[in-house]
């Protein structure tokens, strides 16, 4: 189905770009977030997202009664970890391209600074993070205590006794993508504006990445836990536009 509708609306852009006035290129920086859902016995080993970023060129075509299209192309990176109690372990990024033809409208008062910018894309998603493979990982006994022996010596132990085995697997590299956006412009000049942008990323997906974990053991019980993300994502984008000269 997205399939045909991105053919359709490059179709509908094609046949339609003679009838533009103007044409205009963007580039913001965002600040995406993404959910992860849990399942198993051991609610206490979570992920967690850390310094995500993302970044999207866009060319579009602005029509003289509002109507805007064009296309994004984007990079999303969401840094992560494990987290128990106090304790957090970066795993190493995630993150995915995308391609997105999409279709809007312009408002733009007159003798104002201020404009909004509305839009639709259709398109994918492309996830390039490699799989990964945890055995009997020991990455929360990295912080330790000092403990007093019964013979007055001190030793050093784990502040948390817990390992764990399991995978990061991709589960769907290719996906589609629907990403609503609005903009809020302001004026610099006759050609060029800064915006504020709130979009989401939806990618209707159960999941693109899981973190499967069959084997917990903590204080010497054994438990078991899934992590997993659809890759949907919301995000806060600052930008800056230049309308090109016809």
């Amino acid at each position: 189905m997205f399939k045909t509708i991105a053919v359709t609306l490059l179709v509908f852009l094609a046949a339609h770009s003679g009838s533009f006035a103007q044409k205009s290129l963007s580039l913001s920086l965002g600040f995406p977030s993404i959910n992860w859902g849990y399942s198993g016995n051991f609610d206490g080993l979570r992920t967690v997202n850390s310094g995500g970023w993302s970044i999207t060129a866009s060319g579009l075509t602005i029509k003289e009664n509002g109507l805007i299209y064009g296309i994004d192309l984007g990079v999303n990176r969401y840094g992560n970890g494990f987290q128990f109690g106090i304790g957090r372990h970066g795993i190493g990024e995630i993150h995915h391209f995308s391609i997105l033809p999409f279709i809007g409208y312009h408002h733009n008062p007159k003798n104002s600074k201020f404009s909004i910018r509305a839009n639709l894309a259709f398109g994918i998603g492309y996830m390039p993070s490699k799989d990964r493979y945890y055995e009997n990982s020991k990455s929360f006994q990295t912080m330790r205590n000092d403990k007093k022996n019964p013979d007055g010596t001190i030793s050093s132990v784990p502040l948390y006794d817990l390992t764990f085995s399991g995978s990061q697997l991709v589960e769907n590299r290719v996906f589609p993508l629907v990403k609503p956006n609005v903009e809020l412009h302001y004026a610099l000049n006759e050609r060029s504006s800064l915006f504020v942008k709130g979009s989401l990323g939806i990618t209707m997906m159960n999941a693109v990445v899981v973190r499967d974990f069959p084997e917990v053991i903590f204080e010497s019980e054994e438990y078991h836990v899934t992590h997993s993300t659809s890759m949907s994502y919301w995000a806060l984008e600052l930008g800056y536009s230049l309308k090109l000269k016809n």
